[in-house]
């Protein structure tokens, strides 16, 4: 069940805790420990369905990386807020960075926490945004220059499905707004979470552009093959956007067999985006070279479709721009020094650890 609120309830086939986790993965008595107390600062929160793909038998499964909590998420490095959205949010919900467009935070619950989450600050810690949702709406049915609104959160699809629908008409009603995007985890981390009533939702308020987070190729399964096309059936158009992550999918097979199986079910990979430097995820950060040689990989390797666009977000919110020469102005040591669109300036800080192979075999099959 979902409970009035519009959140999970503990009937749900979620892991919360390292007794709990114990059941399903082999755990020492350390291992827990560390796991319950990254979880004071970060919580715990895994569906069943998203630890059965996990492979048991490797520590390093690229799965269990992105999901379990580890002790090195009790680093202080990083930034809880790494791309400053307190300073553009014009209503508690609502983030304008750009003109044109902004970002209505619309839950803080997701089907997981993800243990690199750049919003880890409030996503899963009770925060309830429905509680704004009308000054936003009013902010966006006043604003005359948005024309284009990305629901975020936390993640749409944890709402209940007569609540995403009220959005969506409410959205649609603006007849200034020509864009609707939503950004969701959920096909990729609990797709039984997603019933007809949703896809009713998109249908009646088509056309929404569904953006969809994944990692890693393990995370193409069936079951997420079935919702993408279910949501293709009822008007969505589907985006990906992945991020860098050591240890993850820093290696360009990955990463070639990940986007080239998105294209074939019908995704177009749209952003693969460089670490941000979010507090208690640092050690997923990847040297910005690599990214680079991952990149050339993949022109030379893969078709056009394939390719999503490479990007920094510049730490501070000084927005989007891509890994390139015309925006990395200059390196001193590790800081490259970045200038955006409008000419602002900002550094990032390119300490990320050397990428080693984790042995998945994909090189080997191509």
């Amino acid at each position: 069940m979902i409970n009035g609120e519009g959140t999970t309830t503990a009937t749900l086939p979620f892991i919360q805790n390292a007794e709990h986790l114990s059941r399903y993965l082999s755990l020492d008595e350390q291992i827990k420990k560390d796991i319950d107390a990254v979880s004071r600062h970060h919580p715990l929160k895994i569906p069943e369905y998203y630890i059965d793909i996990i492979d048991k038998d490797n520590p390093l499964c690229p799965i269990r990386k992105q999901s379990i909590p580890s002790s090195e998420e009790l680093m202080n490095n990083g930034d809880m807020d790494p791309l400053n959205e307190k300073d553009y949010s014009v209503t508690p919900t609502f983030i304008k960075k750009y003109r044109g467009r902004g970002v209505f935070l619309v839950n803080a619950e997701c089907a997981m926490y993800c243990r690199f989450c750049n919003r880890r600050r409030f996503v899963g810690r009770g925060w309830n945004p429905k509680k704004y949702w009308e000054e936003t709406l009013q902010y966006i049915e006043k604003g005359e220059d948005i024309y284009e609104i990305i629901l975020s959160g936390g993640d749409p699809f944890m709402l209940l499905p007569d609540e995403l629908n009220y959005l969506l008409e409410r959205l649609r009603a603006i007849e200034r707004i020509k864009t609707i995007r939503i950004s969701t985890r959920v096909p990729v981390v609990f797709p039984e979470g997603l019933y007809e009533d949703y896809f009713t939702a998109i249908r009646d308020n088509s056309p929404i552009w569904i953006i969809i987070h994944i990692n890693h190729p393990k995370e193409i399964t069936s079951a997420f093959l079935e919702k993408i096309k279910r949501f293709r059936e009822a008007g969505g158009i589907i985006l990906s956007q992945t991020v860098l992550l050591r240890g993850v999918n820093d290696c360009p097979y990955i990463l070639q067999k990940l986007f080239e199986n998105l294209v074939y079910c019908g995704v177009k990979p749209y952003y693969l985006f460089q670490f941000d430097e979010v507090r208690g995820a640092m050690h997923f950060k990847v040297r910005v070279q690599k990214g680079i040689e991952i990149m050339r990989f993949l022109r030379k390797n893969t078709s056009g479709l394939a390719l999503p666009h490479y990007v920094f977000d510049i730490p501070g919110g000084l927005g989007k721009v891509p890994v390139d020469y015309r925006y990395m102005k200059k390196r001193k040591a590790n800081n490259i020094y970045l200038e955006g669109f409008s000419g602002t300036k900002g550094v990032y800080c390119d300490d990320g650890k050397e990428s080693r192979c984790i042995e998945c075999g994909l090189c080997k099959e191509t």
